[in-house]
């Protein structure tokens, strides 16, 4: 056991990345392993492991710049198999656009969404095995050195169903670099 590490149960990804060009960067991701913390394993059903609960992440990544444009994107599928219950799915992304009005100034826009998959209730009808939900955020940042950098940053949310309609919330992130 390397100092706080605990190597009886890894996880193994990879990341296979192509950069045909400067303006052009595209990658596919692959993860497997145990989500349980190993502290866990006393509350589960007998003869039930740590190994059962497993989950598996195939992602993929892409990017592109151009001028004062930057453009970003992720998606993940990800399953969690959880003995006797089922084998829950969700699929989350985003887009990010970056520009650059000035070489100190940018500002960026970014659509996070995440949707789940489907299980049956005590009434056997199919339902979202949690609430769904979707994010805007807006952030100008202005970079005062190459050292230090002021973010602002706006984010309405949705999640479905909820009480709520919506969430607002206001960030602020003073950033130094060493």
């Amino acid at each position: 056991k390397a100092a706080g590490w605990d190597l009886s149960h890894p996880a193994f990804g990879a990341r296979l990345g192509y950069r045909p060009n400067e303006m052009w960067d595209v990658g596919l991701s692959v993860s497997q392993g145990e989500y349980l913390d190993p502290a866990a394993e006393a509350t589960l059903p007998a003869g039930v492991k740590l190994q059962s609960y497993r989950e598996r992440v195939v992602a993929q990544d892409l990017g592109f710049a151009w001028h004062h444009f930057q453009f970003w994107s992720e998606a993940y599928l990800a399953q969690f198999e959880i003995p006797g219950v089922a084998n829950l799915n969700t699929f989350a992304y985003y887009f990010e656009a970056r520009y650059k009005f000035t070489p100190q100034f940018f500002g960026a826009v970014r659509w996070n969404q995440q949707l789940y998959g489907e299980v049956k209730d005590l009434s056997g009808q199919s339902v979202p095995w949690s609430r769904e939900v979707w994010r805007v955020d807006v952030a100008p940042t202005y970079r005062f050195t190459a050292h230090t950098q002021l973010k602002l940053q706006y984010s309405l949310r949705h999640e479905d169903p909820s009480p709520e309609k919506f969430t607002h919330t206001f960030a602020a992130q003073l950033v130094f670099r060493f």
